[in-house]
């Protein structure tokens, strides 16, 4: 496993100015995921007062999905990006190591992620808590969504680590569609596996009669697991030939 030397060692500048420009590439993607969620609130403006907030709260848990989606999308695609244009080797070649890079990806990815699951948030709590729906609940409910899709891009980066972004994407849905597979059948250890099943189950059950009742140990779990699979990622990619470029 990455040695915790190298952990201590990763400066954080490098880090940023990687996840800065990832975030700005990704700018029109973001772009589009906001406008889903403008058209949620032009929803929430125009919709029947009596229909609306259960329309409401379905297009929220379709979007909450979205989210996730975009997170493997975003994990599988974002090396093979900087390969392809070999703009990876100049990267690297200005002494950032490859624990830094794979950092500041995810950083990158928590960057737009989170804008968009903040503004979600935004968004939620003024159309579905004007119906009744628990603003704390809804908003530990957003961090838990965060905490989903940096869980499965960090599972996607790792796979894209030495997977073509087709099969890491696939591999990611795999790893975490089989824990939830497993929780939907009584399994209650599973859940913990891969927590994505886990963390979303109970946001996507919620309704304006009993809001969602999360715990805070899932969501730590969930980034705990985020790490290591950043730590795996590094390693991996750490040894990998990058002289040649990714047909």
């Amino acid at each position: 496993m990455y040695s915790p030397r190298v952990i201590r060692e990763i400066d954080m500048r490098p880090v940023l100015l990687i996840a800065q420009n990832f975030a700005r590439e990704q700018r029109w993607h973001l772009f589009f995921l906001l406008l889903w969620v403008l058209g949620w609130a032009l929803f929430g403006v125009f919709a029947d007062p009596h229909s609306g907030p259960e329309d409401a709260l379905m297009i929220f848990r379709q979007l909450a999905v979205y989210s996730v989606t975009f997170g493997v999308f975003f994990g599988s695609s974002a090396i093979q990006a900087d390969q392809r244009s070999r703009r990876i080797l100049a990267v690297l070649s200005k002494g950032i190591s490859r624990s830094q890079y794979i950092f500041g990806l995810l950083a990158g990815i928590a960057v737009v992620l989170g804008v968009f699951c903040l503004c979600m948030g935004f968004t939620a709590s003024w159309l579905l808590g004007r119906f009744g729906f628990s603003e704390g609940a809804m908003w530990f409910g957003m961090l838990a969504l965060w905490t989903a899709c940096m869980l499965t891009a960090s599972l996607t980066l790792l796979l894209s680590t030495f997977m073509p972004p087709l099969l890491a994407a696939i591999g990611a849905g795999t790893l975490a569609g089989i824990p939830a597979l497993l929780a939907l059948r009584g399994d209650a250890v599973s859940i913990y596996m891969i927590p994505v099943h886990g963390l979303l189950e109970p946001l996507i059950r919620a309704d304006f009669s009993q809001s969602w009742q999360a715990t805070a140990g899932m969501v730590c779990w969930g980034w705990t697991e985020t790490a290591v699979f950043w730590l795996i990622a590094a390693w991996i990619f750490s040894r990998r030939d990058l002289s040649l470029a990714v047909e």
